[in-house]
């Protein structure tokens, strides 16, 4: 036996190495590999060139995530990382010109990361970089104003005006092709809120990368 798996917990077999049971695993609410930035709720202000994600914002995958983030679960991200990794490689593989450069996390708030203890992005992405092989830019994205818990109360319109200008790029990134990984693109603001920092400093192309995608009128999740 190797554990219990996240979702159901039953007992894991050996043939089980993924953390989850073969039926869970098979029941996962995964994504076709394609471009998602123009689905969101304001395309035509959506920044970047590609979003990907991996899951639909699912029962299965809310409860991962939720665990992920609010259930002080950090090894999560060894879970769920080697999807994301497995679907980006799905998405480029008809492109393998267009791969970025190098990674970079979504940044939090020093207040959110003192309450959680830890980044969830920030773990996914040194884990999906370890898969795909890219160096990360640690530290590079700087959120300079504190709307996190704004954002959770918002309106798709209010969350685009919250995230106006709310991210820093701390150094010269011209010339690069980068990709920001988030845990879950919902409204899509903050991360055209990065590509904008990004871009402002000299970013070639930038893409998004979420392990899940929300449709435009699933709810939210909690932040």
């Amino acid at each position: 036996m190797l554990g219990y798996c996240w979702l159901c917990d039953q007992s894991l077999r050996i043939a089980e190495t993924s953390g989850l049971c073969h039926v869970c695993l098979h029941d996962l609410p995964r994504l076709p590999p394609s471009c998602l930035r123009w689905r969101c709720q304001r395309p035509e202000l959506a920044l970047g060139r590609y979003w990907f994600a991996a899951f639909r914002w699912q029962p299965d995958i809310q409860h991962l995530v939720h665990r992920f983030k609010f259930q002080r679960c950090p090894e999560l991200a060894g879970i769920l990382a080697p999807f994301l990794a497995a679907q980006v490689q799905h998405c480029y593989r008809e492109k393998p010109d267009a791969w970025p450069d190098m990674l970079v996390a979504m940044p939090m708030t020093y207040k959110r990361w003192c309450q959680r203890g830890y980044n969830q992005a920030g773990l996914l992405t040194h884990q999906v970089a370890a898969l795909v092989q890219l160096p990360v830019a640690t530290g590079l994205l700087r959120r300079i104003r504190d709307d996190d818990g704004a954002q959770h109360h918002a309106g798709a319109g209010q969350r685009w005006q919250n995230m106006h200008r709310s991210m820093h790029c701390s150094r010269d990134v011209s010339g690069l092709k980068l990709a920001i990984i988030d845990d879950v693109l919902t409204t899509g603001a903050s991360m055209s809120a990065a590509a904008d920092a990004l871009t402002r400093r000299g970013a070639k192309v930038v893409d998004g990368w979420a392990l899940a995608y929300a449709e435009p009128h699933q709810p939210r999740e909690n932040t």
